[in-house]
């Protein structure tokens, strides 16, 4: 008798235990892993016990995808956070996203602008980065520029052109005035009826305004390889010149302003600034009007 009684005592412990574990309530748990490529990243998300999911990516941007891709606009470090919302509560979870500052982020802003990133000359002088120098590998200087160069010899309309660089190869001038800033040999060539304006400094500063349509179907790229450049050197003639270990970006429309052969050399580019050489003509002959005798360093900021 004592045995029968203990078995179903037993079954009703089991059962009181199995009741408690089953009502225990289940509180929501995440976990994520993501993949970094150039400024896109994807996330992937492990959840339990959730009814939703949302993600702050550490930029004020914000999704509740489950498995996002992300474009970051900027170079940086990250605190991205997913949290996961269930019915017991919630539980996030934080890790640290890097986006290293690769030339396509810097330049164009990457997939997250796909209006692209535009660049404009830079008034202001900065010491050791804009004058002009002669066409050698090392990029150096030999005659300092100044504050508002453009505006002192009478071209300072070119401040507002803009040159605007998109992640997917396409590339936009726009000279708001109609009028574009030339190497004034290059202007004197090939647009003699178009010259509205002349440098007061043509030896110093060989410029020119002149009316010009850019193209609408621009593309820019950008080139490592090594490569050579026709120049003159002063009291000595014709040389060539070999490059190496420089970017070179490849325009199928001007940068800054319009030349003959349109030889742009990136230098250095931030978030905010560029600079570059570019070549510059200012032989008059027939024989090496097209042939650049000086490089030019200029300074472009972001808008």
């Amino acid at each position: 008798m004592k045995y029968v009684m203990i078995v179903p005592l037993l079954l009703l412990a089991i059962t009181l235990v199995n009741c408690s574990e089953d009502d225990e309530p289940l509180v929501p748990l995440a976990d994520f892993q993501f993949l970094v490529e150039g400024s896109v990243v994807t996330f992937n998300g492990t959840v339990e016990n959730t009814t939703s999911i949302s993600w702050e990516f550490g930029d004020g941007s914000s999704s509740s995808e489950e498995d996002p891709a992300y474009a970051y606009a900027s170079p940086g470090t990250y605190n991205v956070v997913m949290t996961a919302n269930g019915e017991n509560g919630t539980f996030s979870e934080t890790k640290e996203v890097v986006i290293l500052p690769s030339l396509d982020i810097l330049l164009t802003g990457g997939p997250a602008r796909p209006e692209g990133k535009t660049w404009r000359f830079k008034k202001a002088y900065t010491a050791g980065k804009e004058g002009a120098g002669i066409v050698e590998n090392d990029l150096g200087l030999l005659i300092a520029s100044f504050d508002n160069l453009l505006d002192a010899v009478g071209l300072g309309a070119s401040y507002e052109d803009s040159f605007t660089f998109v992640h997917d190869g396409t590339y936009k001038v726009d000279n708001v005035d109609g009028q574009s800033l030339m190497g004034l040999i290059h202007a004197s060539v090939f647009f003699p009826t178009e010259i509205t304006g002349v440098s007061f400094d043509v030896n110093n500063v060989p410029l020119a305004h002149a009316l010009y349509t850019p193209s609408t179907n621009a593309t820019w790229e950008v080139s490592e390889e090594d490569f050579s450049v026709d120049t003159l050197y002063p009291g000595v003639g014709p040389v060539n010149v070999q490059f190496s270990g420089k970017q070179r970006l490849i325009l199928s429309e001007y940068l800054g302003y319009k030349e003959t052969s349109n030889i742009v050399i990136l230098k250095e580019i931030t978030e905010t600034t560029m600079n570059v050489a570019m070549g510059i003509h200012t032989e008059p002959s027939a024989e090496f009007f097209a042939t650049p005798t000086l490089f030019f360093h200029l300074t472009f900021e972001s808008l």
